[in-house]
């Protein structure tokens, strides 16, 4: 089952944009630090380079615009793209012309699980639809949804000219904005246009005012079907993976397979004697030896394709929890194409063959004599299987250690001081929507479940407007928010000096003040051409969000008639039964679903990936666990069976079933002891590498590693202890008569 699940996710993350007819030919343009660039600079490269056959920016903001088909309203994700989007991209039409969908203004292309909610049933070629008020289009084709792509999956696709309406810096002739858009370029057949990107950058810094300044100095031109496990930032327009993850998966997976394969040679080289007695009366019928290991061989070749079977089914059933974990959308039905069905199927033969070999052997040239003496079992000292078990406690022990200092690690984190307060904060989005903002707030401060309403434009979590600028000739880059008194109060944002402007002015944070090293009395600054007054100074906060994301340059205004881009709730009482008021609240005087989520649980969604890595750490954890423990079983079981008339001649000169037992037990758990050993320099070593990532983190407490090494053996005790059991109780005479 886990094989299954791990072999379709890598098969689809490595499949990611690989459908494109031209992906070989699509390259993108950006910086150093970004996968983005000046909105005007894909036009310019298609002026400048006779390589370039195309262009087509992008810009693909990750918010949700608001959509209206007569009196009704919907969300929808927006991508800007110049109508040479499909030229480039073989996303497929299900309707309307390729060639002509983006070739008008006001045309546009929506997806097909779009066009059923914005029409229903009916056509949508030809219909309209309004956005941003006023602005009408019309629907030229219909695309199928977005999926093994880089790219958000859209909702909607319009014309790169419209994305004026919504934000002018990213208007096609502006290089204001330095990092909005994504430059696509198609290259001729035959040419390598990643060569250009010296030459580009020279060219860049005469006219593009961050190459200007030096805040960017490289061009970095990627290839679109290496983009995906590049690493590359695009500032949330495109999706990424990490190679890293997809190894790990890999790693486990295979190790899963390994030790399920070990473990059942273990478990059937165990039980050989039971085996053999039925093989050695078939030998003494007349069958031979061959054919005796071919029909061993069949039941586990038939035993692995049942449990083919019996792991899709499980498969399909926990593929919703699977997406969930992965952030992902399986898509189990590959299964059963032609090329997954030959793969199962020689998957079934090797692992059949490879369980079965051993076990094949060791039955099938049992001689009659030996199984009738009952000497079969000390024949075989099971060596290889004792330092499997081993190996199996050491990496069990490793990832239930890891396991606890990752989910340490997030915990540090996540209760790490923020200069902020996230409880019981709601934030209402408003970007992009047009109606009565004022009255929802009104409407809202007068609900049981809110305590206070105030307006923000910029949120830690949420973003903020970024201003790079020059002091002194230094770049210096800050992060802008406009709030109320309200809020300003409900985040608990302290001021350090206010220094009582008749006017309004910007408090700077204390990292601001430090990076200009200006006086704690300064009352203005001059930054560029402007004269900004100082309101006075704040103290610092994680204004970027977590602790991951370091402390910026701050400045904030503190501005009643703050035109807001959301609404800042603070609640009381249940905090669920607050927001759904909310949001109903928000459906009635807007007309429009609302989108709402509480700051404490951004917080804990902004350490996605590390809380997705320690569950998944821990997921097999437990598979380890269970792994090793059917090994410990295999093990005690047949150790046990070679030991019976060691421990009936014990018990016949005076030994107790106490003193057997205590015997038999540390023997099985000296193989967790010299495990534990061997795994201690294991897990500090990989753990003092990944806590190196993170400059606010926990240290290596000896406790983890004890508490690893504690539950193992407890684990392993439990296996073990009922076998060791029975073997410390068993009668002697019995045990004598069942050997001779």
């Amino acid at each position: 089952m886990f094989v299954l699940l791990i072999a379709v996710y890598t098969v689809q993350e490595l499949s990611t944009d690989q459908f494109h007819e031209n992906k070989d030919r699509i390259y993108i343009v950006g910086s150093e630090e970004d996968a983005a660039t000046g909105a005007a600079i894909a036009y310019k490269i298609k002026d400048r380079y006779p390589e370039v056959e195309k262009v087509c920016p992008v810009v693909s903001s990750g918010e949700k615009f608001v959509v209206k088909v007569g009196d009704q309203k919907w969300r929808g994700e927006f991508l800007f793209a110049d109508s040479t989007f499909f030229d480039l991209f073989s996303f497929p039409l299900v309707e309307g012309d390729r060639s002509q969908a983006l070739s008008a203004l006001n045309y546009a292309v929506v997806s097909e699980s779009f066009a059923k909610k914005l029409f229903g049933a009916e056509d949508p070629l030809g219909k309209t639809f309004t956005v941003a008020d006023s602005l009408s289009l019309v629907v030229s084709g219909v695309m199928r949804d977005m999926e093994r792509t880089s790219f958000h999956p859209a909702d909607v696709i319009l014309r790169w000219q419209l994305v004026k309406y919504w934000n002018f810096s990213l208007a096609p002739d502006q290089l204001s904005n330095a990092a909005g858009t994504m430059a696509f370029v198609l290259a001729r057949e035959g040419t390598d246009f990643t060569s250009r990107a010296e030459d580009m950058r020279d060219w860049f810094k005469t006219f593009f005012w961050i190459y200007q300044r030096g805040i960017w100095n490289e061009v970095r031109i990627e290839p679109l079907e290496d983009f995906y496990f590049s690493g590359w930032n695009s500032r949330y327009m495109l999706q990424t993976g990490d190679w890293d993850f997809v190894l790990l998966l890999l790693s486990i997976g295979i190790l899963i397979l390994v030790f399920a394969v070990i473990n059942y040679v273990n478990l059937t080289v165990a039980q050989a004697g039971f085996r053999a007695k039925e093989m050695a009366t078939r030998r003494l019928l007349g069958s031979l030896r061959g054919e005796i290991f071919l029909r061993l061989m069949a039941e586990t070749t038939l035993l692995t394709f049942i449990s083919l079977l019996i792991g899709i089914l499980l498969a399909y059933f926990l593929c919703p929890h699977v997406n969930d974990l992965l952030q992902t959308q399986l898509d189990m039905s590959v299964l059963f194409a032609p090329a997954w069905i030959t793969a199962l199927l020689a998957l079934t033969l090797v692992v059949g063959a490879i369980s079965g070999l051993l076990p094949a052997i060791v039955i099938s040239s049992a001689k009659p004599i030996e199984v009738v003496r009952g000497t079969l079992c000390t024949r075989t000292k099971m060596t290889f299987s004792k330092g499997f078990i081993i190996f199996q406690n050491v990496i069990t022990i490793t990832m239930v250690a890891v396991s606890i200092v990752m989910i340490s690690q997030i915990r540090y984190m996540l209760n790490a001081p923020l200069g902020y307060r996230t409880n019981n904060l709601l934030v209402v989005d408003l970007t992009m929507l047009t109606g009565n903002t004022e009255g929802l707030a009104n409407e809202l401060r007068g609900l049981p479940g809110v305590r206070q309403v105030g307006k923000v434009a910029g949120l830690p979590l949420f973003g903020s407007n970024n201003w790079t600028t020059t002091y002194q000739g230094n770049n210096i880059s800050f992060q802008q928010f406009r709030m109320d008194k309200e809020s300003f109060g409900m985040l608990g944002l302290e001021i350090v000096r206010d220094n009582h402007l008749a006017s309004d002015g910007w408090f700077l944070s204390e990292q601001a003040m430090r990076e200009m090293n200006l006086p704690e009395d300064a009352t203005s600054v001059q930054l560029e051409e402007s004269t900004i007054p100082i309101a006075g100074i704040i103290r610092d906060f994680y204004c970027l969000g977590n602790v991951l994301a370091g402390k910026s340059p701050v400045m904030l205004r503190l501005n009643e008639k703050t035109d807001p881009w959301a609404f800042l709730v603070e609640t009381q009482g249940d905090p669920v039964l607050a927001k759904k008021e909310v949001e109903e609240t928000f459906a009635k005087v807007i007309g429009l679903d609302g989108e709402t989520q509480f700051m404490d649980e951004a917080l804990q969604r902004s350490f996605e990936s590390q809380i997705r890595m320690a569950k998944i750490v821990s997921v097999f954890s437990v598979i380890a666990i269970l792994i090793s423990l059917l090994g410990l079983l295999a093990m005690s079981i047949y150790f046990i069976q070679q030991r019976v008339l060691e421990i009936s001649i014990r018990k016949v000169y005076g030994s107790s079933d106490r003193q057997i037992l205590t015997r038999l037990v540390l023997t099985f758990l000296s193989y967790v002891l010299v495990a534990f050993v061997i795994a201690i320099p294991i897990i500090i070593y990989f753990m003092r590498d990944w806590l190196s990532d993170y400059s606010y983190r926990i240290s290596l407490h000896p406790l983890y590693f004890v508490a690893a090494g504690v539950f193992c053996l407890l684990t392993s005790f439990g296996t073990v202890f009922f076998q060791c059991y029975r073997a410390s109780i068993s009668n002697p005479a019995d045990n004598f008569r069942n050997q001779f």
